[in-house]
């Protein structure tokens, strides 16, 4: 059973995905912030970089879009073409850009640019799988290109054609826009999260749909409404506890920032991120549990198998994802955990793709990014560590302190009484072990004083008085 929960508030709106009482995909977008994936523009080329066989294109955002540019394909500065975001900014980057367009709908997804039908891989039945590539080729208009969506399976010709018509016109309009408008220009924005949850998330598995917006929850009920195949319940929540508070979903949505995650079993994970890539550690933890050493290690990387394919959902991690699994011995072993990672993503919307295992048990996976990680948007960098995670140790702090004395000393600046001002956790390391030490070297008396307001890398070396 799975339900989705909306909550809908002026700065932001939230949306959970909920199976077996466990967050599976955690979405939140800020009204301060601005999702452009999918968006498109009539954008005005700014640079051509032959060296990196790019483009960057001014779309009338704070940062010019990445084009990468296909080879042989010709640009020149000042030209206007349409483009469509593929993934945000993020940090110092602008937001990356393609030329090849796709608006989706529900059932298919227009290629405009294409003349070809496509299908879902996950649509497996050859019959029908022809029936559905039948009524597109037959109806789809010349030049044009779609592919059929997995939701598709099982609907009848009047959906489909429904859908098709709808995003034929969507096009129709942006296309007018385009040729009448001047760059940078947008011209078609994605549709808001409450209208996508019903294009994206909902699926036959969606019993109940919960959202605490009497608005939005009328819209959602007509999506779902117009949609034979869903039966899904939409529920409007009054109460005056938040929604996530009141299905105890909060420590869960805490918990997606943690470095370390828990398994059932006593093992854990450790989640590391660099800008390129995802390292995460499989480790046993509190867990000695079975007769042999090799069926306990199987069941933590089980365990840990199923539960980085949630994570790598809830967290929006994409890019490459590299997972250190505990050591198995035997291909057989192996093989098992593979199947794991591979049937538990299967469902997954961002396409992660499984390589295979090396001698070191170290298994990669690669994975679509569109929207930045959740983290992002829900943390900045702390002002002390500057995002590194780490600050000097305060015995770090008192060698820096001690050979700057040194080098005073050598030039003749140093002060028979010393004010040394300092973090507490510096002071109290040095009154503890090292400040007697120093009155001896240097010959002089110091004196050390607390100052909660430094920066714990930061201290003072003052003269205090002869």
């Amino acid at each position: 059973m799975t339900t989705i929960i909306v909550s809908v508030k002026p700065e932001e709106t939230r949306m959970g995905v909920v199976a077996n009482h466990r967050l599976c995909e955690y979405v939140v977008e800020r009204n301060s912030e601005q999702h452009l994936v999918s968006s498109i523009f009539k954008g005005k080329v700014n640079n051509v970089v032959p060296g990196i066989q790019a483009a960057f294109v001014d779309i009338g955002k704070d940062k010019n879009a990445f084009l990468y540019m296909e080879k042989g394909e010709k640009l020149t500065e000042g030209q206007s073409i349409l483009v469509q975001v593929v993934k945000d900014a993020r940090g110092t980057k602008g937001p990356a850009v393609t030329r090849e367009i796709t608006i989706p709908g529900r059932y298919v997804v227009l290629q405009p640019f294409r003349d070809n039908v496509s299908l879902s891989k996950k649509i497996t039945g050859k019959s029908e799988r022809n029936r559905l590539r039948t009524i597109m080729e037959t109806n789809k208009p010349e030049g044009m290109g779609f592919v059929v969506r997995t939701a598709a399976e099982g609907m009848g010709e009047k959906e489909l054609l429904s859908d098709m018509h709808a995003l034929i016109s969507d096009w129709q309009v942006i296309s007018v826009r385009g040729q009448r408008g001047k760059a940078p220009l947008l011209l078609y924005r994605e549709l808001d999260l409450s209208v996508r949850i019903v294009r994206d998330y909902v699926s036959d598995a969606v019993t109940k749909i919960i959202i605490d917006d009497e608005t939005v929850c009328k819209r959602v009920q007509e999506l779902v409404d117009k949609m034979d195949n869903l039966d899904a319940d939409v529920v409007f929540y009054d109460g005056n506890t938040d929604v996530f508070s009141k299905f105890k979903l909060n420590k869960q949505i805490e918990g997606i920032s943690d470095r370390q995650v828990w398994l059932e079993c006593g093992g854990y994970l450790v989640f590391d991120y660099t800008e390129a890539m995802t390292v995460v550690d499989v480790n046993s933890g509190k867990y000695s549990g079975q007769e042999t050493l090799e069926e306990t290690i199987m069941e933590i990387n089980r365990q840990a198998a199923v539960e980085i394919a949630r994570q790598l959902r809830l967290r929006v991690i994409g890019c490459i994802v590299v997972v250190d699994f505990i050591d198995m011995h035997t291909t057989e072993h192996q093989e098992e955990i593979l199947s794991i990672l591979r049937n538990t993503l299967s469902d997954d919307k961002m396409e992660p793709k499984v390589q295979d295992i090396t001698k070191l048990n170290l298994v990669e996976i690669t994975r679509k990014k569109a929207r930045q990680n959740l983290s992002t948007i829900l943390y900045s960098d702390c002002p002390t560590c500057q995002g590194s995670g780490r600050v000097q140790s305060p015995e770090t702090i008192g060698v820096e302190i001690r050979r700057r004395l040194r080098s005073f000393m050598q030039e003749g600046n140093i002060s028979k009484n010393l004010l040394l001002s300092v973090h507490p956790l510096v002071a109290k390391w040095l009154i503890s072990t090292n400040i007697k030490d120093m009155e001896k070297e240097f010959s002089c008396a110091i004196k050390v004083e607390s100052d909660a307001s430094l920066h714990i890398e930061a201290f003072a070396i003052l003269d205090n008085g002869r």
